[in-house]
């Protein structure tokens, strides 16, 4: 039989420097009828919460930063990586037999390589070593080669000439986790990645006050919500 879960909280008090919060989580969630991702938007599914706020926000994105594929819950890698890119079968025989490609067009001549070989066999996925690139950009850079039409923009229209963009999101609602190709925030952001993310202050104060302004504020007062 499953585990029973958590109750629902009704009500949440929230303590910081501006004066207590009360929040009542059951008239938000039941009587209101608001999702729960619409707060925890990093939960995989709505039966989850998710992490703690701070968790992402207020995080700085330095040198120590970098292992956070080793210290967050993959579950919530959607959140950032919204968009998880996939290959599109793009017709090895079609080159070789319709446009009458030579092997040695796209893999290595017999001074590097005595016979074609896999491009993963000497090209690391991520890291370029010395003049060895990366796995992406050995591929990318014999790709334009020819079609240099398709690398122009830098944005995900051209992505999307070879690659499948799929919401990394979508794919955590059928319990897949999203793992090839995650599209890095400077695909389609031009904000810096530390300017994307709010602090904790901004994101309940940007999630709380939108909220209660669209059902008719003005949140004009502190009071309205911290008491002392």
């Amino acid at each position: 039989m499953p585990e029973k879960s958590d109750p629902l909280p009704n009500r949440i008090l929230m303590d910081n420097s501006a004066g207590r919060v009360v929040f009542n989580h059951g008239a938000h969630a039941e009587k209101l009828g608001i999702d729960c991702l619409t707060c925890h938007h990093d939960a995989p599914t709505p039966e989850q919460a998710g992490v703690s706020c701070k968790s992402c926000h207020g995080l700085e994105f330095d040198a120590s930063f970098k292992g956070h594929s080793y210290t967050m819950d993959p579950s919530t890698c959607a959140t950032c990586h919204h968009m998880t890119l996939s290959h599109k079968k793009w017709g090895h025989s079609r080159h070789t037999k319709e446009f009458k490609l030579e092997c040695t067009s796209c893999h290595h001549g017999p001074q590097i390589e005595a016979r074609p070989q896999n491009c993963a066999n000497c090209h690391d996925r991520k890291t370029d070593m010395g003049p060895i690139l990366s796995l992406k950009n050995a591929v990318h850079t014999r790709c334009a080669s020819c079609h240099e039409d398709a690398f122009r923009k830098d944005d995900m229209s051209s992505c999307a000439t070879c690659h499948t963009a799929t919401a990394s999101r979508d794919l955590q609602m059928q319990g897949r986790l999203p793992k090839s190709a995650l599209v890095p925030c400077s695909t389609c952001h031009e904000t810096e990645p530390s300017r994307l993310v709010p602090g904790v202050m901004s994101a309940y104060h940007g999630l709380c006050i939108s909220c209660h302004e669209k059902q008719g504020g003005p949140v004009d007062n502190c009071a309205q919500c911290h008491t002392k």
